[in-house]
């Protein structure tokens, strides 16, 4: 039996170091962010430009070669510190796709209630784009809630509208 503890603690071991992200993101407490972290320091240059993750609902001609859609007005202006960070941010669920009973597997994440409904959309850096890891009911778009995952500063664009950060989520839970 103690050989058997100790071969389990050496492969616990093993796979922290070979996947950090694993461990760190299971034991690691999230940084809480605002909104208002999302917008980089007045004077900060913009990013070179990077390559969009396309949503499937993007016409293939646009894909192909004409950029985020809403390019012109807001360019690509992220966090660059934010990436690869595991935070907890609150706001407000604009859903992309569900199943037939409802369930979220992918939505952005607004500052306000409202958000993205109409048109013109939020800054790209006030819009996150929510990958989850397990799909999530959404009661009402009315509840703001708390998305707790690690946060990229990756371009991804559809149609309605585009997003300086990616997301992927571990937890969603009502805000209090």
């Amino acid at each position: 039996m103690p050989g058997r503890i100790r071969s389990l603690s050496i492969l616990a071991v093993l796979l922290s170091l070979m996947f950090p992200w694993v461990a760190g993101a299971a034991t690691a407490k999230p940084r809480e962010l605002s909104w208002d972290d999302l917008i980089p320091a007045a004077g900060t240059p913009l990013p070179e430009p990077v390559k969009p993750i396309v949503s499937k609902s993007v016409p293939r001609e646009r894909a192909t070669g004409g950029g985020a859609p809403f390019a012109h007005m807001y360019p690509y202006n992220p966090v660059l510190t934010l990436n690869g960070k595991y935070v907890k941010l609150p706001g407000y669920v604009v859903p992309l796709e569900s199943d037939e009973g409802g369930l979220l597997q992918e939505f952005l994440l607004v500052p306000y209630y409202g958000a993205c409904i109409h048109v013109p959309p939020p800054p790209s850096n006030q819009i996150v784009y929510v990958k989850l890891r397990k799909p999530y009911l959404l009661k009402s778009m009315e509840d703001p809630v708390w998305v707790t995952g690690t946060i990229t500063t990756q371009l991804w664009t559809n149609d309605a509208a585009d997003a300086d950060y990616v997301m992927t989520v571990d937890r969603v839970e009502k805000f209090q």
